[in-house]
């Protein structure tokens, strides 16, 4: 702890002591003293006290250190002392869900230490009450709030007084919140626990309908949140709520503990709930999906929103256990070999005479065996948290690029074997063109998260946006050779159908890349279009290379450092710093003037708007929505510019990325 922290009530914090007015009590002698009530509570109290410890337990799940949140409840610590029914019942629900909680999260190995944080320094989350128990006595109790909230609802609103009115209010907010603790425990305990002869999807059915009731739940509990009582506005006592004291656990803490905790308000931590129990729902969809390109698609569309590590968590599960189902390694093989077989169709997964080549099959098994482990990190890594992944990308593109170079062998070995099959057939590189399309759009994902981390200067940009282009060239290359093969092979079908005098009654296929070729057209347009937009801001003055007394202004070093991963990538091969400032002189000095530039950016966030709104026609999404808004407005700005708007102003254009993570609008000062 440094001297700026020492005595600061938000960092220090053995500051919690200087409000403490009485002594430090462990549960047990607060019970013994009289000091901390057990048993007859009013409903407003039971209200206040459940509401205050789901507080604590979405400020745990927000990454917060358990021992000062939940365990800030004192009646956690022995849930056996207490005599009501309704509270041992909660308390006895929530701990067992931080329990499985725990489990979850630990089983997917996605959390880092800024994202979970679980240490309980000697407490013990397992309780002497059993699951049987736990699950009796919630159901009792949940019973039992059901039959009054039916007593009270037998008369009409228009005979109620209104005592009766809010003890009926009362009932109803009670049943809510122990029917939400009943479904939460059983939601997880389902899911983790052992199965006997239920299928993991029908694990997951039941468990999409508890979050369904969990989450119908959650507005009738916040319209009633203001029943609870709160914590003691006296600023001359301590301003505890019933049963919650955070000095409790304070002997079990690091003598330099990081920083005070401030737990959540009750209505956003139910707003939390909402948000996690949606996050859970999506999560679920993923057992639905039947090709690795949709659940790669899948995994990073769910990365994008920045989930909670619980919601990552969950989706490793619900996919890693939707396999071990299906028989684990062999369906995922499986599925590398149809994602193959849709990307470019090769004779070793299409043609008869190939497939039943022992020799054939040996080598290609051998090769898919092998791709299982680059897919499956990928999609681990997704689930970890955005800044993490750009350093686990780096370790991944080396898998990748040792993946390329068996692909390549793999089809020499395949090409060779099919021409002493049929002199006329040759295997070309299929398998390493797949390998070569994942591995540039990794590259590219990893050079675009840094915009979405805010790791770039406005004046790296520029060989940011450039590299991105060329890899979108290695793609679009990928993609047009991948629908030749297509091309080839139906067309190859069609002659196999006429020979054998069948009529084809098929109609013509919608071309299988069409559409990502292009989203990809349009996008390479974009950094097209921002690389002559610099040019311009340069040749005008408006952007400045930033001096720097470690590194004396080096574009080289940041250059290298940016893409310093794909140094040692197969395929792809690196662009050298001196190949790319060649590349950019070259362009700037074709263009004579900063109008030329700003006139030619137009064109080509023009050219990339009339792309999109193509293809929204047949597939409009939020995503190419703002897109068109961001192309149309840079449109605009450029226009200006190249009219001479602000000529005289040396004042840099600002880059804002509120609308897409990785494309900003050009606005200028």
């Amino acid at each position: 702890m440094s001297a700026v922290e020492l005595m600061d009530p938000k960092m220090d914090s053995g500051m919690i002591f200087r409000n403490s007015t009485s002594p430090i009590l462990t549960f047990e002698e607060a019970v013994e003293q009289n000091a901390i009530q057990v048993d007859n509570f009013s409903p407003q109290q039971l209200i206040g006290i459940t509401d205050e410890l789901f507080a604590c337990l979405a400020t745990w799940l927000d990454g917060q250190p358990l021992i000062q949140t939940v365990y800030t409840c004192s009646y956690l610590h022995k849930v056996e002392f207490i005599q009501d029914n309704y509270l041992k019942a909660y308390c006895v629900g929530i701990l067992k869900s931080c329990e499985l909680i725990w489990s979850l999260i630990q089983s997917g190995q996605v959390f880092e230490e800024e994202d979970f944080c679980c240490p309980t320094h000697g407490y013990v989350l397992q309780t002497s009450i059993t699951n049987a128990k736990a699950f009796a006595l919630l159901k009792e109790v949940d019973e039992n709030c059901a039959r009054n909230v039916k007593k009270c609802s037998r008369k009409s609103e228009e005979e109620l007084d209104e005592e009766s009115k809010l003890n009926n209010l009362l009932h109803q907010a009670l049943h809510a919140r122990i029917k939400l603790c009943r479904l939460l425990y059983s939601f997880f305990h389902h899911l983790l626990g052992s199965r006997m002869n239920e299928t993991f999807l029908e694990v997951v059915k039941t468990s999409n309908n508890r979050l369904q009731s969990m989450d119908a739940l959650i507005p009738i509990i916040k319209d009633s949140y203001h029943l609870g009582i709160h914590p003691n506005n006296n600023q001359d006592e301590n301003n505890y709520m019933i049963g919650f004291n955070p000095l409790i656990c304070i002997k079990h803490l690091p003598s330099q503990f990081p920083k005070m905790i401030e737990i959540m308000e009750r209505s956003k931590a139910y707003d939390y709930m909402h948000t996690l129990i949606g996050r859970h729902l999506r999560a679920t969809e993923v057992v639905e999906l039947s090709t690795i390109d949709s659940i790669i698609q899948f995994f990073a569309d769910f990365s994008s929103i920045s989930p909670d590590v619980l919601s990552r968590s969950a989706l490793q599960h619900f996919f890693c256990e939707t396999f071990k189902s299906c028989n684990d390694k062999k369906s995922m093989i499986e599925l590398v070999k149809k994602a193959v077989k849709n990307f470019t169709q090769p004779p070793v997964l299409t043609y008869p005479s190939l497939k039943s080549s022992q020799r054939a099959s040996e080598v290609s098994e051998a090769f898919f065996e092998r791709s299982d482990g680059p897919i499956s990190r990928l999609l681990f890594i997704y689930c970890c948290n955005r800044s993490r992944q750009r350093e686990k990308i780096a370790a991944l593109l080396e898998e990748l690029s040792a993946m390329q170079v068996e692909a390549s062998q793999c089809d020499e070995q395949l090409n060779a074997i099919t021409e002493r099959i049929d002199s006329q057939l040759h295997h070309r590189p299929y398998l390493g063109l797949w390998g070569l399309y994942h591995t540039c759009k990794i590259m590219e994902y990893y050079l675009l998260l840094g915009f979405e981390l805010d790791l770039y200067g406005s004046y790296e940009y520029y060989y940011v946006f450039w590299y991105v282009d060329h890899l979108y060239n290695h793609r679009l290359s990928c993609l047009y050779t991948a629908e030749k093969h297509l091309q080839a092979h139906e067309a190859a079908s069609i002659d196999i159908r006429k020979n054998k005098n069948k009529k084809s009654k098929k109609k013509k296929k919608v071309s299988e890349h069409a559409l990502e070729i292009q989203l990809l057209d349009a996008k390479q347009s974009m950094c097209k279009g921002y690389l002559r937009a610099i040019d311009g801001f340069v040749k005008q003055g408006k952007m400045i290379q930033q001096q720097s007394k470690y590194d004396t202004s080096n574009e080289k070093l940041r250059y290298e450092h940016r893409i310093l991963p794909f140094l040692n990538v197969y395929s792809p091969q690196f662009i050298t710093y001196e190949k790319f400032a060649e590349v950019r002189d070259y362009t700037r000095t074709a263009l004579a003037t900063a109008t030329e530039f700003y006139s030619t950016s137009a064109k080509f966030f023009n050219r990339a708007k009339t792309k999109l709104e193509e293809i929204s026609k047949s597939n409009d999404d939020v995503a190419t929505s703002k897109l068109i808004k961001i192309t149309k407005t840079n449109v605009v700005v450029m226009n200006l510019l190249a009219s001479g708007h602000k000529k005289e102003s040396k004042t840099c254009p600002n880059f804002t990325f509120e609308l897409d993570n990785y494309f900003p609008i050009i606005k200028i000062q």
